[in-house]
């Protein structure tokens, strides 16, 4: 059994808000970030933008909901504009469940599944001190320099 989760590199950090588009200003402003990319992700019910922190550290993801059946309006109804989640990529998901699962004995939150251009799952707040993570692994063909994903660029 490995004696870590696989640990690759810190990828980045999700805000929920009520206004990507007003999130998206105040990070450029306050921090000088620049903005990767804009994206509507209709099928999660996100829409958001991704800024680049300064010399490769990792992104900034901003989201705000999409549509009426979003989740983030329950998560900001909840918990108010903040930290949705920290995402890391690990080197190979199974491995890291396994690691979860056995050194742990944390169950994955909703499994692993793809979305076509990473496989995924989630460690709950409940399991992590109160933190949900985000852990993933590039499919073949994608990465940082050539993903590809549902997200649609926003118009």
């Amino acid at each position: 059994m490995a004696k870590s989760l696989g640990w690759v590199r810190f990828d980045h950090y999700s805000i929920a808000v009520p206004d990507a588009d007003k999130a998206i200003d105040f990070h450029e402003k306050l921090f000088g970030l620049e903005l990767d990319h804009a994206f509507n992700s209709p099928s999660e019910g996100f829409r958001g933008g991704l800024l680049d922190m300064p010399n490769g550290q990792g992104q900034v993801e901003l989201m705000s909901p999409l549509g009426d059946d979003s989740f983030l309006h329950g998560f900001l109804a909840k918990h108010g504009p903040g930290l949705h989640h920290i995402t890391v990529e690990v080197e190979d998901i199974e491995a890291a469940v396994a690691y979860l699962r056995e050194e742990l004995g944390i169950e994955p939150y909703r499994g692993i599944w793809s979305d076509h251009q990473w496989r995924q799952t989630f460690i709950h707040p409940r399991d992590s001190g109160g933190v949900l993570y985000q852990l993933f692994e590039w499919l073949p063909g994608h990465g940082p320099d050539n993903s590809v994903t549902d997200a649609q660029p926003a118009e």
